[in-house]
Protein backbone atom coordinates (compact mmCIF):
# COMPACT_ATOMS: atom_id res chain seq x y z
CA UNK A 1 0.00 0.00 0.00
CA UNK A 2 2.35 2.35 0.90
CA UNK A 3 4.25 1.61 -2.49
CA UNK A 4 1.57 2.55 -4.08
CA UNK A 5 1.15 5.55 -2.86
CA UNK A 6 4.85 5.81 -3.22
CA UNK A 7 4.47 5.58 -7.09
CA UNK A 8 1.32 8.18 -7.22
CA UNK A 9 3.34 10.95 -5.40
CA UNK A 10 6.64 10.23 -7.57
CA UNK A 11 3.96 10.35 -10.82
CA UNK A 12 2.27 13.49 -9.98
CA UNK A 13 5.16 15.07 -9.37
CA UNK A 14 6.82 14.14 -12.94
CA UNK A 15 3.62 15.43 -14.61
CA UNK A 16 3.79 18.75 -12.20
CA UNK A 17 7.29 19.57 -13.77
CA UNK A 18 6.18 18.78 -17.04
CA UNK A 19 3.60 21.62 -16.80
CA UNK A 20 6.27 23.96 -15.37
CA UNK A 21 8.55 23.22 -18.12
CA UNK A 22 5.67 23.94 -20.90
CA UNK A 23 4.63 27.25 -19.39
CA UNK A 24 8.20 28.21 -18.95
CA UNK A 25 8.84 27.50 -22.68
CA UNK A 26 5.47 29.61 -23.64
CA UNK A 27 6.50 32.33 -21.82
CA UNK A 28 9.79 32.67 -23.80
CA UNK A 29 8.15 32.51 -27.06
CA UNK A 30 6.25 35.76 -26.18
CA UNK A 31 9.06 37.44 -24.48
CA UNK A 32 10.84 37.08 -27.73
CA UNK A 33 7.88 37.95 -30.07
CA UNK A 34 7.26 40.83 -28.42
CA UNK A 35 11.13 42.25 -28.42
CA UNK A 36 10.53 42.26 -32.42
CA UNK A 37 8.84 45.47 -32.74
CA UNK A 38 11.07 47.61 -31.18
CA UNK A 39 13.73 46.27 -33.75
CA UNK A 40 11.28 47.60 -36.34
CA UNK A 41 10.75 51.17 -34.96
CA UNK A 42 14.83 51.18 -34.43
CA UNK A 43 15.55 50.63 -38.52
CA UNK A 44 12.77 53.43 -39.41
CA UNK A 45 14.46 55.46 -37.31
CA UNK A 46 17.59 55.12 -39.46
CA UNK A 47 16.11 56.83 -42.23
CA UNK A 48 16.93 60.51 -42.59
CA UNK A 49 15.01 63.32 -43.85
CA UNK A 50 17.69 64.37 -46.02
CA UNK A 51 16.31 62.43 -48.65
CA UNK A 52 13.09 64.61 -49.26
CA UNK A 53 15.50 67.88 -48.63
CA UNK A 54 17.61 66.80 -50.86
CA UNK A 55 14.60 66.75 -53.61
CA UNK A 56 13.31 69.97 -52.59
CA UNK A 57 16.32 71.54 -53.11
CA UNK A 58 16.82 70.05 -56.79
CA UNK A 59 16.23 73.38 -59.13
CA UNK A 60 13.31 72.73 -61.64
CA UNK A 61 14.50 73.17 -65.73
CA UNK A 62 13.08 76.06 -66.98
CA UNK A 63 13.24 80.12 -65.99
CA UNK A 64 13.53 81.63 -62.22
CA UNK A 65 13.36 85.24 -61.39
CA UNK A 66 15.37 86.56 -58.71
CA UNK A 67 14.67 89.20 -55.95
CA UNK A 68 18.22 90.61 -57.03
CA UNK A 69 17.19 91.41 -60.28
CA UNK A 70 17.89 88.42 -63.21
CA UNK A 71 16.58 85.80 -64.56
CA UNK A 72 17.45 82.24 -63.98
CA UNK A 73 17.60 79.76 -66.92
CA UNK A 74 18.39 76.24 -65.60
CA UNK A 75 18.89 74.06 -67.85
CA UNK A 76 17.88 70.06 -68.02
CA UNK A 77 20.70 68.13 -66.67
CA UNK A 78 20.94 70.03 -63.60
CA UNK A 79 24.66 71.14 -63.73
CA UNK A 80 24.40 74.66 -66.13
CA UNK A 81 22.78 77.32 -67.09
CA UNK A 82 22.60 80.83 -67.68
CA UNK A 83 21.73 84.50 -66.41
CA UNK A 84 19.88 87.88 -67.70
CA UNK A 85 19.99 90.71 -66.12
CA UNK A 86 16.60 92.74 -66.14
CA UNK A 87 18.28 96.43 -66.50
CA UNK A 88 20.27 95.42 -69.43
CA UNK A 89 19.62 91.66 -70.72
CA UNK A 90 23.27 90.90 -70.02
CA UNK A 91 24.40 87.54 -68.10
CA UNK A 92 26.95 84.84 -67.69
CA UNK A 93 26.81 81.51 -68.18
CA UNK A 94 26.98 79.11 -64.81
CA UNK A 95 28.17 75.71 -63.75
CA UNK A 96 26.39 74.22 -60.26
CA UNK A 97 26.69 71.23 -58.37
CA UNK A 98 24.20 70.18 -54.79
CA UNK A 99 25.22 68.17 -52.29
CA UNK A 100 22.28 67.81 -50.00
CA UNK A 101 21.01 71.22 -49.59
CA UNK A 102 24.40 72.67 -50.20
CA UNK A 103 25.37 74.39 -53.73
CA UNK A 104 28.38 75.50 -55.55
CA UNK A 105 27.97 77.81 -58.33
CA UNK A 106 30.64 78.97 -60.84
CA UNK A 107 29.54 82.01 -61.93
CA UNK A 108 31.38 82.67 -65.57
CA UNK A 109 34.17 80.78 -65.27
CA UNK A 110 34.91 77.92 -62.97
CA UNK A 111 37.62 79.70 -60.48
CA UNK A 112 34.37 82.33 -59.70
CA UNK A 113 32.89 79.77 -57.43
CA UNK A 114 30.57 80.48 -54.61
CA UNK A 115 28.49 78.46 -52.07
CA UNK A 116 25.09 78.73 -50.94
CA UNK A 117 22.39 76.65 -48.53
CA UNK A 118 19.13 76.02 -50.70
CA UNK A 119 15.95 75.84 -49.47
CA UNK A 120 12.93 75.31 -51.45
CA UNK A 121 8.87 75.89 -50.70
CA UNK A 122 7.28 75.34 -53.58
CA UNK A 123 7.54 77.26 -56.63
CA UNK A 124 10.12 79.69 -54.52
CA UNK A 125 13.85 78.80 -53.81
CA UNK A 126 15.81 80.90 -51.07
CA UNK A 127 19.55 80.96 -52.01
CA UNK A 128 21.83 81.73 -48.70
CA UNK A 129 24.99 82.57 -49.93
CA UNK A 130 28.38 82.13 -47.78
CA UNK A 131 28.73 86.12 -47.72
CA UNK A 132 25.40 86.53 -46.01
CA UNK A 133 23.16 87.47 -48.50
CA UNK A 134 20.00 85.92 -49.74
CA UNK A 135 18.28 85.64 -52.69
CA UNK A 136 14.64 84.28 -53.56
CA UNK A 137 14.25 82.89 -56.84
CA UNK A 138 10.69 82.37 -58.10
CA UNK A 139 9.59 79.64 -60.89
CA UNK A 140 7.74 81.08 -63.60
CA UNK A 141 8.47 79.70 -66.68
CA UNK A 142 9.06 76.00 -68.12
CA UNK A 143 11.00 77.84 -71.49
CA UNK A 144 14.55 77.61 -71.16
CA UNK A 145 16.94 80.84 -72.36
CA UNK A 146 16.07 79.84 -75.68
CA UNK A 147 12.54 80.40 -76.15
CA UNK A 148 12.04 82.77 -72.92
CA UNK A 149 11.14 86.06 -74.24
CA UNK A 150 11.10 89.46 -72.37
CA UNK A 151 11.91 93.02 -72.50
CA UNK A 152 15.03 94.42 -70.26
CA UNK A 153 14.72 98.10 -68.69
CA UNK A 154 16.74 99.73 -70.86
CA UNK A 155 14.86 97.79 -73.89
CA UNK A 156 11.61 99.47 -72.25
CA UNK A 157 13.22 102.70 -72.05
CA UNK A 158 14.09 103.03 -75.50
CA UNK A 159 10.69 101.96 -76.78
CA UNK A 160 8.69 103.95 -74.80
CA UNK A 161 10.92 107.18 -75.72
CA UNK A 162 10.33 105.94 -79.53
CA UNK A 163 6.40 105.43 -78.76
CA UNK A 164 6.04 108.98 -77.18
CA UNK A 165 8.37 110.57 -80.23
CA UNK A 166 6.14 108.97 -83.11
CA UNK A 167 2.45 110.21 -81.35
CA UNK A 168 4.03 113.91 -80.19
CA UNK A 169 5.72 116.62 -81.84
CA UNK A 170 8.29 118.84 -80.31
CA UNK A 171 9.72 115.79 -78.24
CA UNK A 172 13.34 116.79 -79.13
CA UNK A 173 15.99 116.57 -75.98
CA UNK A 174 13.96 113.85 -74.30
CA UNK A 175 15.47 111.09 -72.51
CA UNK A 176 13.75 108.02 -70.47
CA UNK A 177 14.46 105.69 -67.77
CA UNK A 178 12.83 102.60 -66.51
CA UNK A 179 12.77 100.76 -63.01
CA UNK A 180 11.10 97.60 -61.97
CA UNK A 181 7.89 97.78 -59.50
CA UNK A 182 7.52 95.17 -56.95
CA UNK A 183 4.93 93.60 -58.44
CA UNK A 184 6.84 92.91 -61.69
CA UNK A 185 5.56 95.86 -63.99
CA UNK A 186 7.86 97.89 -65.12
CA UNK A 187 7.59 102.06 -65.16
CA UNK A 188 8.89 104.23 -67.53
CA UNK A 189 9.21 107.97 -67.40
CA UNK A 190 10.15 110.14 -70.69
CA UNK A 191 11.28 113.15 -69.42
CA UNK A 192 13.45 116.38 -70.63
CA UNK A 193 16.80 117.01 -68.49
CA UNK A 194 16.29 121.19 -67.55
CA UNK A 195 19.64 120.73 -65.84
CA UNK A 196 18.30 121.26 -61.69
CA UNK A 197 15.18 118.68 -62.50
CA UNK A 198 13.63 116.56 -64.87
CA UNK A 199 10.45 117.81 -66.79
CA UNK A 200 8.42 115.11 -66.81
CA UNK A 201 6.81 114.55 -70.53
CA UNK A 202 5.29 111.17 -70.23
CA UNK A 203 5.07 108.04 -67.80
CA UNK A 204 3.88 104.36 -68.92
CA UNK A 205 3.57 101.36 -67.12
CA UNK A 206 3.64 97.93 -68.92
CA UNK A 207 4.17 94.14 -68.59
CA UNK A 208 7.98 92.88 -69.15
CA UNK A 209 7.01 90.66 -71.26
CA UNK A 210 4.56 91.99 -74.01
CA UNK A 211 5.77 95.64 -73.76
CA UNK A 212 1.80 96.44 -73.08
CA UNK A 213 -0.24 98.72 -70.45
CA UNK A 214 -0.84 101.84 -69.45
CA UNK A 215 -0.18 105.49 -69.91
CA UNK A 216 -0.22 108.06 -66.79
CA UNK A 217 -3.89 109.02 -67.67
CA UNK A 218 -4.64 105.00 -68.07
CA UNK A 219 -5.08 104.61 -71.72
CA UNK A 220 -3.89 101.39 -73.39
CA UNK A 221 -0.60 101.09 -74.98
CA UNK A 222 1.22 98.91 -76.92
CA UNK A 223 5.10 100.06 -76.68
CA UNK A 224 6.80 97.82 -78.77
CA UNK A 225 3.45 97.38 -81.69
Amino acid sequence: MMKKRYLAGVACLAISFTILLAACGSSGSDSSASAQPPADSENATTETPSDSSNEDAVFTSGTWLSDGGQYYFFDEGGTTGRTASLEDGTGVGFTYSMSGTEAIFSMGAADNASSCTVSRDGDTVILAWADGTTEHLTYVSEQGSDTFQFYSNQELADLALNFYQENNQDSQNLASAAQTNEDGSVSIQVYENLGDHNSTAAWYTVDRMTATGTDGAGNAVDLAG
